[in-house]
């Protein structure tokens, strides 16, 4: 191991935590990388934002790019390098790093572990400022990242080397986050959520260089290649089948203990309307609905690809239409299933939040004349509460709000194999005209009439005030998407909340809470 390590080390920590040990906090050693063989042990979700660095004739593993190429499904770090082969759940991690660029408060590095896919696991972010988006211990769950801390001591980042330490013991839930004092934790908490997964490094949105990398674990075998998904209740009724035009036309349903007919809310998944699963809702948001004696069904549905093989026109048809088709299932089996047809709800983050939006907003899609009765019944909503939610799929309109906005090509059927999704958009801008008749039915935003229902819009991970026009370093979740929505929905007289870092309007601090208020309100329709 590199000489200059010790002689950093020996200045801020006792000789035991210098030297690469056989054992750590009760832990065998079970990785070990100082990239001077470079980093085939590493998986990257972007590999253009990773090299090796050569500084003084020492390698480390760096990131070369604050916005990566890799977009996640829901709100969470960018630059992730998780090694190979590698899972556990009791584990010890520590390294070296440096910020290699002077971000501010934006200066930052991320450890990740107990990673199950990209939409569930754990996550310290070790931000120079503190907020509820920064400077965390996080957890991802199926859903925009959320803190499980509420820090707010600030990291001395500078240009020198730091040295970082995790502790995590999955049977105690406990976490611990060492900084520099090898002694005192900087961030703990204790969560149980995910347990086995795998671990890594890396940032946010910033830009760093790492070093000596150790793990101390038992080391065990990694998962199998099927997806996994959080822990959930058993449904009372799984996969049932609300359509023929697609093997994703299914949901599940968990049905509230009541003696009396309960409300419902849909959980509709993000992920672009390209990909994501109803599976990805975990125990945590399903049991919070029933709990307060609200039944739950999440649900899957088309995604573009597959509407677009089947001729949809626009493709975003399908995806929407397919979550109506769902509410009209539920109120038909209404009686059957103990659920009150006038309480239904919906929620869900990104497209997801989309689909719940134009369900809202659209005229009601009942067909009093149509010989199925499910198509007879009505598709209307009582509220919905949404995460990182796209009000708008006009590009002109877009790009007034957010100077780099690239999001919505692909839903009036604008992708192709190989087109990156800035590239959809640029497509969607110059056939703008051809496509109008199309966006003023799918646009949230062209929807709103002075009947809808009550709206809460959450962009939880706002990391800057947003300014009208100006470039978002998220410009698919930006806050200023839920402004001007408000504003709009305002001058038409629709009941419409908005809750980001530095901006509320509401009793409620996230749209569980006012989806659940809402929907326990008898007559609420």
């Amino acid at each position: 191991m590199k000489t200059l390590f010790f002689g950093l080390l020996i200045a801020t920590s006792s000789l035991s935590h210098t030297v690469a040990q056989d054992s750590l906090h009760g832990l065998p050693l079970a990785f070990q990388d100082d990239f001077e063989s470079g980093s085939g042990k590493w998986e990257t979700t972007d590999p253009q934002s990773w090299f090796i660095k050569n500084e003084d004739g020492n390698k480390s593993f760096a990131i070369n790019k604050r916005i990566s190429d890799y977009q996640p499904k829901v709100r969470s770090p960018h630059n992730i390098a998780l090694i190979k082969d590698l899972e556990t759940d009791d584990v010890v991690i520590t390294f070296r790093v440096k910020s290699t660029m002077d971000t501010g408060n934006h200066r930052d590095c991320c450890v990740f572990f107990g990673h199950r896919d990209p939409e569930h696991f754990y996550y310290v972010h070790l931000g120079a400022k503190p907020d509820p988006a920064s400077g965390q211990i996080m957890i991802v769950d199926g859903e925009p990242r959320r803190p499980l801390t509420k820090n707010e001591k600030t990291v001395p980042w500078d240009d020198a080397w730091h040295q970082v330490k995790l502790v995590r013991k999955a049977a105690a839930g406990t976490i611990e986050v060492y900084f520099d004092d090898m002694e005192k934790p900087h961030l703990s908490v204790v969560d149980k959520t995910f347990g086995k997964g795998r671990v890594g490094i890396g940032s946010f949105d910033d830009m760093n260089a790492f070093d000596d990398v150790r793990v101390y674990a038992k080391k065990q075998a990694p998962a199998s290649a099927e997806r996994k998904f959080p822990a959930r209740p058993e449904p009372t009724v799984a996969d049932f089948v609300y359509g023929n035009d697609s093997e994703r036309q299914r949901f599940d349903f968990w049905k509230a203990k009541s003696d009396k007919p309960t409300p419902v809310v849909l959980l509709i998944h993000g992920g672009g309307w390209v990909n994501g699963d109803k599976k990805s809702y975990g125990a945590n948001i399903i049991n919070k609905y029933l709990d307060a004696g609200i039944s739950v069904a999440s649900v899957n549905y088309r995604f573009i690809a597959q509407a677009m093989e089947q001729q949809v026109e626009p493709p975003v048809k399908a995806p929407v239409t397919d979550a109506a088709r769902v509410v009209q299932t539920l109120r038909s089996k209404s009686k059957e299933w103990n659920i009150d047809p006038a309480r239904i709800g919906a929620t869900g983050g990104s497209a997801g939040a989309c689909t719940s939006l134009w369900l809202a907003l659209h005229d009601d899609l009942a067909d009093p004349k149509s010989a199925d009765p499910i198509a007879r019944e009505s598709t209307r909503l009582t509220c919905i509460g949404v995460t990182g939610a796209q009000t708008s799929l006009d590009p002109v309109q877009l790009r007034q709000w957010i100077g780099n906005s690239i999001y919505g090509g692909h839903a009036f059927g604008f992708a192709a194999k190989g087109r990156t999704r800035p590239q959809e958009f640029e497509l969607l801008l110059a056939n703008r005209e051809k496509v109008l008749p199309w966006i003023r039915e799918y646009s949230p935003y062209e929807l709103v009439s002075q009947d809808d229902p009550a709206i809460f819009l959450e962009y939880p991970n706002q990391k800057k005030p947003p300014v009208f026009g100006g470039d978002e370093s998220d410009p698919t979740h930006s806050a200023m998407y839920g402004i001007e929505f408000q504003k709009h929905c305002k001058k038409v007289g629709v009941a419409c909340e908005l809750v980001f870092p530095g901006n509320s309007d509401s009793q409620f601090t996230n749209m569980h809470d006012f989806l659940i208020h809402h929907l326990s309100q008898k007559g609420s329709e």
